[in-house]
């Protein structure tokens, strides 16, 4: 067989092989991956985050895993660990009250709602570590903050693609 015949038939066989990955992955029911967290994150106190993360990332779109808040009667060899830390401020941790005009002095409100924290996510799949991911975003926190879920979904989709690029599966050996 020349050249030319060996490229044609690999590349024959590797787009063979590609189109019938993602068929054979369709077939596959997806893994449920338990979530929990721990840290401080603003606008929760941090177990009544749980439904809320969970719910944020099955909003990254990624099919073969189904995100569920985590049973701590029961045991969870698929899980996600969050863990949170609100970073200091650079201006200090002093936070300024003044009188908005349109209330006449009766509220007061906060200036800077806006807080940096850090999130570092773990994998665990049949109770074995995977892989980890980390971020910071300025949030002001709560369930109807539009930055603090963008940065949720932010870091599911990261630690699903540094998941898939650490593929351990061993190289079959060709023997000459």
């Amino acid at each position: 067989m020349t050249d030319s015949g060996r490229i044609l038939a690999s590349l024959a066989l590797a787009s063979a092989l590609l189109l019938s990955a993602p068929a054979q992955a369709q077939n596959q029911p997806p893994v449920t991956v338990a979530v929990q967290a721990s840290g401080e994150l603003p606008g929760f106190r941090i177990e009544e985050a749980w439904p809320y993360l969970a719910a944020q990332m099955a909003g990254a779109g990624i099919g073969s895993w189904h995100f569920v808040p985590r049973d701590m009667g029961a045991a969870a060899p698929n899980r996600i660990e969050w863990n949170f830390e609100v970073l200091p401020y650079a201006g200090g941790q002093v936070r300024r009250f003044f009188p908005m005009p349109e209330t006449r002095g009766l509220d007061m409100h906060l200036q800077g709602t806006h807080r940096l924290i850090s999130a570092q996510v773990k994998l665990y799949l049949d109770g074995q570590y995977q892989t980890v991911t980390v971020g910071q975003e300025a949030v002001q926190g709560g369930d109807t903050d539009p930055d603090l879920g963008a940065f949720l979904v932010r870091l599911t989709r990261t630690l699903e693609s540094g998941y898939r690029a650490t593929d351990m599966t061993p190289v079959p050996h060709r023997t000459p």
